[in-house]
């Protein structure tokens, strides 16, 4: 079973997003780099010899990645998982061509589920010149909507009544005490200096490895171009922000949550709960139904949920590629089916606020850091 990795042609766009469709919740990331046009994604090939005759069937996708800007690698790596004696072939054959390919191209960071994590883990590792991580994250993928819990892991999550009871009163307090004093907003480069502490005080406590020197001024300019995507909201109260998320990746039909963070002073107030309601609330009222060609604008219209509001006079705009990522598509558009995240599997509070907030856990998620 000869197995090749070659770049993904534009042509082959609506191949590669068929064959993630399955599993894009656990690859938001990759799905959005394949419709922004693919320019930094890889597909992995397999071709099997035909059962008359010595020659060989068409190369058939086995597997795709991405390395955004020659640092962040993205995949799904279906064979990974080992459901059945074809992936164990595929796994075989495939690290020699993976091998050569990291041979001269060394990522920062894998990103994405677990198996698939390890499978090129593991290849970095034995490679000519050996990659070994520094830093290993693990998460759990969290998805709302109509995804389907893994019942394994949901285990990990069930909570007394108790608790239950006590976030949801916490929430109630929340709204009844802020009803009229505080707004949502899609966050522009005005925003800047005001929700820089708290991209900060995010990075230091939920993504940076504390072994990494880092420098405040190289995570500044990261997130001075994340908010030029018009895809980072903020909640304030009053002038102040208290609290920060993104939409960090949109596919087909998912939606990646992330940077969600309040700040100190205002946790254990519902403020996280009421900002991801909000976001989510906006996507599905203004871009259900509604994705339109790439560079399309699509703004939000003063939506009131909560006792709050998303203040339409600071919105921003930001498009939303089609479904092939061609400009001009006039096939059905589609919805959003669900969100998805991840959550440090140590941090107990994260993963109560996304449970109550209707995510279930879909299986395990790595950051390995090299």
């Amino acid at each position: 079973m000869p197995v090749i990795v070659k770049p993904l042609l534009p042509e082959q766009g609506e191949e590669a997003l068929s064959f993630i469709q399955p599993y894009e919740s656990e690859c938001v990331n990759l799905a959005s780099e394949i419709l922004r046009g693919g320019a930094d994604c890889w597909a992995v090939y397999y071709s099997e010899q035909a059962q008359a005759g010595n020659g060989l069937q068409a190369q058939k996708l086995a597997g795709l990645f991405a390395l955004r800007k020659k640092r962040s690698l993205f995949f799904c790596l279906p064979f990974a998982k080992y459901k059945s004696t074809f992936d164990k072939k595929v796994c075989s054959e495939a690290q020699r061509p993976l091998m050569e390919f990291f041979e001269s191209n060394e990522p920062f960071c894998i990103n994405g589920e677990a198996a698939g994590a390890i499978f090129l883990r593991n290849i970095l590792k034995n490679k000519k010149t050996p990659m070994r991580p520094s830093v290993t994250n693990k998460y759990f993928l969290m998805v709302s909507g109509q995804a389907r819990a893994n019942s394994g892991i949901e285990a990990l999550f069930q909570d007394s009544g108790e608790e239950n009871q006590e976030a949801s009163q916490s929430e109630k307090a929340f709204h009844a005490q802020d009803a009229g004093g505080l707004r949502v907003v899609q966050a522009t480069a005005a925003d800047y200096e005001s929700l820089l502490p708290l991209e900060l005080g995010y990075q230091r406590e939920e993504v940076v490895p504390a072994s990494f020197d880092i420098s405040d001024a190289a995570l500044a300019a990261a997130f001075k171009h994340e908010l030029g995507q018009g895809l980072t909201f903020a909640l304030y109260d009053g002038d102040r922000p208290i609290a920060k998320a993104r939409v960090s990746a949109c596919g087909l039909r998912h939606c990646m949550l992330g940077g969600v963070y309040t700040i100190p002073c205002e946790r254990k107030k519902g403020r996280a709960s009421f900002l991801v309601r909000q976001i989510i609330a906006l996507f599905e009222s203004g871009l259900d139904g509604q994705r339109q060609t790439a560079g399309g604008q699509n703004r939000s219209q003063g939506l009131n949920a909560g006792g709050g509001s998303i203040d339409s006079g600071k919105t921003g705009s930001f498009g939303i590629a089609s479904d092939s990522g061609k400009p001009g598509d006039s096939r059905p558009s589609l919805a959003f089916d669900s969100f998805c995240l991840y959550a440090k599997q140590e941090n107990a509070a994260a993963l109560a606020l996304y449970k109550s907030l209707g995510f279930t856990p879909r299986g395990e998620y790595l950051l390995v850091y090299y």
